[in-house]
């Protein structure tokens, strides 16, 4: 709550020295009312009652003309928001367990589902891919959607293979219309090339042709690593053996890709690594925020007036019906 003219309030002082101006030269007033009054209360107590009455009228009148007003603010926000584009390799080498105590794959997808939590006003779309791709989810501003594909991806549904020009063509065809300010694609990989009809360098000069930035992730151990084949047996439970083999990671072409789109290639071989690379990511693409604050100010003057003249309303009635008073 605030005054609009706060120096209309000023009047009030020439008004009380006149108030008490006219005290000094002010006489004995005569009380008269059908019935009968104390002689105590014929000499004080009415015309106080009557001058409280004025007083505060006059008193509201004055606050009234300086115009109360009761303030809310709007905040109006706008943002320029990020397309953000995940493509995640599901081929079978993911379920390799040498960046923890889970697999490649569970702990890939814990780090991203932690990414897309902390995003704001920007679209997230999915894609998976092994021997080829599938869009899991277009860029969207609804996570949860994001988050439901997300947690119920697994290898083995996919035709196997590592066909990485293939996701990240579809992805960049998910982006190429996209009007946002910028368009970012993070491609996480475990493997090498080998299957696909668009070469990944072919992939990487679209993207760059589409002004989209392309952050690639190398992850897991290079050379003989072991893979968990799990089966079931008669009897319900699961057996784990393991597979010996020899994992490869064309790094360079990775890094070539990322060059190409002023993007970043990271390598990561352990899971506090990976947490460290979409941290930076997230830092890196931030969506650009713009907060304008409107104050707006409601006239509430009219219940003061209201009041002040209520107040004038019983003086009136009290000295006419009531009391007469005779000065």
């Amino acid at each position: 709550m605030r005054l609009a003219d706060p120096w209309v309030l000023l009047i009030l002082i020439p008004l009380a020295w006149l108030w008490f101006w006219s005290k000094k030269r002010q006489v004995e007033s005569r009380v008269y009312t059908g019935k009968s009054i104390p002689v105590d209360m014929q000499s004080g107590f009415v015309p106080l009652v009557l001058q409280i009455l004025r007083v505060v009228a006059v008193v509201l009148l004055v606050v009234a003309a300086a115009r109360p007003q009761s303030s809310s603010r709007e905040t109006e926000r706008q943002t320029s928001g990020i397309d953000i584009l995940m493509i995640m390799d599901v081929s079978a080498s993911m379920n390799i367990e040498d960046l923890g105590e889970k697999p490649r794959l569970d702990i890939a997808k814990r780090t991203m589902e932690d990414f897309i939590r902390g995003r704001d006003n920007d679209r997230i779309g999915f894609v998976v891919f092994s021997g080829e791709p599938l869009t899991l989810s277009p860029p969207t501003l609804d996570y949860g959607l994001v988050l439901q594909e997300l947690r119920k991806v697994e290898t083995g549904v996919l035709k196997d293979g590592t066909a990485i020009g293939d996701g990240l063509a579809l992805g960049v065809n998910r982006l190429r219309n996209s009007t946002a300010k910028s368009r970012v694609i993070i491609l996480l990989t475990d493997g090498d090339s080998n299957i696909g009809q668009v070469d990944p360098l072919t992939a990487g000069d679209l993207a760059a042709g589409f002004g989209i930035k392309v952050y690639t992730i190398a992850i897991g151990r290079e050379g003989r690593v072991k893979l968990p084949i799990r089966r079931k047996t008669f009897t319900g439970d699961v057996v784990t053996n393991y597979q010996w083999f020899d994992n490869a990671l064309n790094t360079e072409l990775l890094q070539q890709i990322s060059a190409a789109t002023n993007g970043k290639f990271y390598r990561v071989q352990d899971e506090k690594t990976l947490d460290e690379v979409f941290s930076e990511i997230n830092h890196l693409e931030k969506s650009e925020l713009k907060v304008k604050e409107k104050i707006r100010y409601d006239e509430r003057f009219q219940l003061v007036a209201v009041l002040a003249l209520g107040f004038l309303l019983l003086e009136i009635l009290f000295s006419r019906f009531v009391w007469r008073v005779v000065a």
